[in-house]
């Protein structure tokens, strides 16, 4: 593990003062065997010239000398901490770690104590009797939301169609890139045009699948900025962003009359709304309004909106994925159901508190836990059975896309508030360690001075 800043000047100065300790240790014992030699050998003289005297020497000792007299410890001075930084960061010039001063010894009794706190952690924000009790709940209510209330709200969905473009009229102007204020809200949107003119430049124009698959204006995301624009301007953009004028043919309806420059049709719509003054800003207001509400007539319809951006990349594919049942409406109505199953268990479960025995933040992480493992099972469940099955059309993309979304923002949020709970429990054990430090502190002040 690295340290940086002061941290790594702290570390640094204990790494010197730890080599200096060993350094002055490893002269200490080599000079206490060179003294125990000399003592041993000067013992052995002196009983063997007490032998050949005959004399008895061992009360004639001299009386211990003090190698450090008190009038020269009051002039030793604790070292400045700066000087002892600067010195550590010339004999370390690169970065110290907490590997380098614990030894294997410590190393491994700091892991253990760090062992320790992880499984406190563990064992505080793990299940209790009524976690399990709303995790099988959670879980249970998910399920039935995947093969009961999904299905049953598509069968409702099955026989619904737009209603939207009854009654409104067709596009009559004459001029190109450009529809009247006042007839904006009134006729029928041009991207919804499918019959042809007699201009061969764009026949087959919107071959590669349904027309709410191949338009641009359909899309649930895109639809607000391209839909919005072709509403202004009587046009049509393709999801390849080839743009056709649409027109009104007597017999026909809308037509797709002829090829139209996409650039152009943004052109416009700006000089729409930057030059045209109030006209032109009611204009672009009505035509968003427009958009909205034909967006929101053919939402809830059997085919729906296809899913957002998915038609930029493969119109066909889009189709595809609405002819099983996986559109805009039903994966946004699993979302939203999934999503209220998890807010109202989370509500429910948070009833539960007790603040005198849980931590606030430990009891959120059982929370999430209950609503993360029983998203993740159900989801899990529900792969399986779509592909055992072979039938796409009970496959939860909704609730599967609740979940991976949770794994992320759930799991981020525990890995903090065990980030939290370790450095807590760290800072007190290091607090007692520092205490102690402290108090050795005042015992050698109080040496020095004296």
């Amino acid at each position: 593990m690295l340290f940086s800043g002061n941290d790594q000047d702290i570390l640094k100065v204990l790494k010197m003062n730890q080599d200096n300790c060993q350094s002055t240790l490893d002269q200490a014992k080599a000079m206490n065997a060179d003294a125990e030699s000399s003592i041993s050998e000067t013992d052995k003289f002196i009983a063997e010239m007490d032998k050949k005297l005959g004399i008895d020497s061992s009360g004639a000792m001299p009386p211990q000398i003090d190698m450090m007299p008190k009038s020269v410890m009051s002039r030793i001075v604790a070292p400045d901490w700066n000087e002892l930084v600067e010195s550590a960061r010339i004999a370390y010039p690169d970065k110290v770690s907490i590997d380098d001063i614990l030894t294997q010894e410590e190393y491994q009794n700091a892991m253990r104590h760090l062992d320790s706190i992880n499984d406190e952690f563990s064992r505080r924000t793990g299940f209790r009797k009524v976690d399990w009790a709303f995790f099988a709940i959670a879980t249970a209510l998910q399920c039935v939301r995947q093969y009961v209330l999904d299905p049953w709200i598509k069968k409702k969905r099955a026989g619904a169609s737009s209603s939207d473009e009854k009654g409104r009229k067709g596009n009559v102007e004459p001029g190109w890139y450009h529809a009247d204020t006042d007839k904006i809200l009134t006729s029928r949107v041009p991207f919804d045009a499918q019959g042809y003119s007699n201009n061969s430049t764009v026949a087959g124009f919107l071959k590669g699948g349904g027309h709410r698959t191949v338009t641009l204006g359909h899309d649930p995301i895109m639809g607000w900025v391209f839909g919005t624009a072709n509403i202004l301007t009587n046009t049509l953009t393709r999801y390849d962003f080839q743009s056709a004028h649409i027109k009104n043919i007597p017999g026909k309806g809308n037509t797709i009359y002829a090829l139209a420059d996409t650039s152009r049709v943004f052109v416009a719509c700006k000089e729409r709304l930057m030059n045209e003054g109030w006209d032109g800003k009611i204009a672009v207001g009505s035509a968003v309004i427009r958009e909205a509400i034909h967006l929101k007539s053919d939402i809830n319809t059997k085919k729906s909106l296809p899913l957002p951006v998915v038609s930029v990349v493969s119109p066909a594919f889009a189709e595809k994925l609405c002819s099983y049942g996986i559109d805009t409406a039903s994966v946004g109505t699993e979302i939203g159901l999934s999503i209220a199953i998890n807010t109202l268990i989370s509500m429910v479960h948070r009833l539960s508190y007790d603040e005198s025995v849980d931590d606030p933040k430990l009891y959120e992480v059982r929370t999430r836990k209950i609503i993360l493992y029983s998203n993740t099972i159900a989801s899990v469940s529900n792969v399986i059975a779509a592909a055992i099955t072979k039938n796409p059309k009970i496959l939860d993309v909704g609730g599967l896309l609740v979940t991976i979304t949770r794994l992320f923002t759930d799991i981020r949020f525990i890995t903090r508030v065990k980030q939290e709970f370790v450095e807590s429990q760290l800072d007190l054990h290091f607090k007692g360690v520092l205490d102690e430090i402290e108090k050795m502190n005042e015992i050698s002040q109080s040496v020095w001075c004296c």
